[in-house]
Parts: structure tokens; C-alpha cells; sequence
């Protein structure tokens, strides 16, 4: 009878550790539908925004180019925490200098900055500074709308037909994040983070970080970047930036500065090209 005993108890302890395990696993898969269906509707906000900055600015078309921008960029994004979503890198057709990065992985970069950079790793620091924005969710924050599933999934439930409804609410937001980007701008602790966030994805990646703080120092002195300092009061000098990183970066010795791939690109970049429309 002990023994039936003993034997009844490990069966039922057998019984709930298989059952525990099914409903952690259970658990771990809803989370991880419950992040993608985030990912989507967070993808559908920062589309939108991007036809509104391609629509102004243009996107320049060269396949060659674009190809390769995404081949770098999405290799830097594989270190980022946020695996759910998909990136998407494109080139603005200006002269200006300027990054944009937008929910849901969208990361556009001008002809004018690209022009302006003078080697590989400088460029994957201003990616990785773009990245930095969104795994950190800075314009999400900025607007005051975190694009949570809940959200969502009740404002579907009561309007009819959720497709468009996440498509309106998408077109909503993208205009606010315009005016983020256009008109406020990202405030001073968004741009820090956002920096330490670069150099500490470069430097993990054997990187040279040194090459992203030598060309933002020598951005500084653009007159188009100096005029958009003086204009914008939200936005940190450029050599505060480079003052913060500069305590915050690790020496650099041999590590991954250039590579022919980028001098072709650049080449293509300043070469133009038809633009999108």
C-alpha cells in the first residue's frame, strides 16, 4: 500500500511539472505573438510617417546603393534587443544633413549626411545611433502613445473593420511625429542615450567608435548643422554629444575602421540618382 502510495504521489508530481512546463511554454508563446502584433502596429505608425518624409524630401533611387545601406544597417540591427521588428533603411534625395529614425524600424538617411562621412564605421555610428532611438522607443515616447497591443486590440473591438482603424490611428500619430522631428526635436537625454547606446553597439562589435565621435565633432562645423543648432533649443550642441562620449567611450585600437563596399557606395550616393516618387 506504501508503495502504491509513493508511486500514485510521483505521478501526480510528474503530472504537474509537465503541466507547469506546457503553461510557461504557453505563456513564452503568447508573449512573443503578443510582441509581434505590437511590431505590426507599430510598423503600420512608422509607415506612415515615412511616406510623409519621403513625400518631402524624395528617396533617392539607386538599387546598388539602397542594397547595401540595408545589408549594414540590418547586420548592426541583428545585436539590438528589439528582434520583433523588421528594418527598413532608405536614402533621402537632399543635400541636407540629416537621419531620421521612425517606429516600427524605419531609418532614412540623407544623401547629404552620406556625403559628409568619410568612412564605414562612422556611418554604422550614425545607424547605430538611429537604432538607438528606436529599441528605446524615444519618438513612441515622444508623442505620448505607446503602441501597446490592448490599445489596439479595444479600439478594433469597437469600431468595425480593425485594418482601418489601425490605419487611421497610424496616420494620426505619423503627423505628430512629424512635428517631432520637423518642428521639437528629440530632447537632450533622447540624443545622449541614444549616443551611449552607438558607442556601446559599436565597440561590442569591434567597431571603431572613435571614427562616430571624430565626425560629429567635424559635423559641428557645417553652417547648415550650426544654423539648425542655433534654431533648435531642445536639441543638444554637438559638442556637448561629443564631450558625453568622449567619457564614455572605450579605447579603440585595431579595430574595424573602413571598407572598399563603403567608398563604392558613397561614390554611387554622390553620383545621384532618378528620385522615387
Amino acid at each position: 500500500m506504501r508503495i502504491l502510495k509513493i508511486a500514485l504521489a510521483l505521478s501526480i508530481l510528474l503530472i504537474l511539472l509537465v503541466s507547469c512546463k506546457s503553461m510557461e511554454e504557453i505563456k513564452r508563446e503568447n508573449e512573443v505573438e503578443k510582441q509581434l502584433e505590437i511590431a505590426e502596429k507599430e510598423k503600420e505608425v512608422g509607415r506612415a510617417a515615412f511616406a510623409k518624409i519621403a513625400g518631402k524630401y524624395g528617396v533617392l533611387k539607386n538599387e546598388e546603393a539602397t542594397s547595401y545601406l540595408n545589408k549594414l544597417g540590418k547586420s548592426l540591427a541583428l545585436y539590438t534587443e528589439r528582434q520583433e521588428i523588421e528594418y527598413f533603411f532608405a536614402i533621402l534625395n537632399t543635400d541636407q544633413i540629416n537621419a531620421y529614425s521612425l517606429p516600427g524600424g524605419y531609418i532614412l538617411i540623407s544623401k547629404g549626411a552620406i556625403n559628409s562621412i568619410d568612412n564605414q564605421s562612422a556611418l554604422l555610428g550614425v545607424l547605430a545611433h538611429e537604432l538607438g532611438h528606436i529599441n528605446k522607443k524615444h519618438i513612441l515616447k515622444r508623442v505620448k502613445v505607446e503602441v501597446r497591443y490592448n490599445f489596439f486590440e479595444m479600439l478594433a473591438r469597437v469600431i468595425a473593420g480593425p485594418r482601418q482603424v489601425i490605419t487611421n490611428i497610424a496616420n494620426q500619430i505619423s503627423d505628430q511625429i512629424e512635428e517631432e522631428l520637423f518642428v521639437k526635436g528629440l530632447d537632450n537625454e533622447d540624443e545622449f542615450e541614444a549616443d551611449r547606446y552607438a558607442l556601446d553597439l559599436l565597440q561590442s562589435l569591434n567597431i571603431n567608435a572613435r571614427d562616430y565621435i571624430d565626425y560629429l565633432s567635424a559635423l559641428s562645423n557645417y553652417p547648415d548643422v550650426k544654423a539648425l543648432e542655433n534654431l533648435d533649443a531642445t536639441h543638444p550642441k554637438i559638442e556637448e554629444r561629443v564631450k558625453r562620449m568622449e567619457e564614455h567611450i572605450i579605447p579603440n585600437i585595431d579595430k574595424l575602421s573602413d571598407s572598399e563596399n563603403f567608398l563604392k557606395f558613397k561614390s554611387l550616393v554622390k553620383s545621384g540618382g532618378e528620385e522615387k516618387k
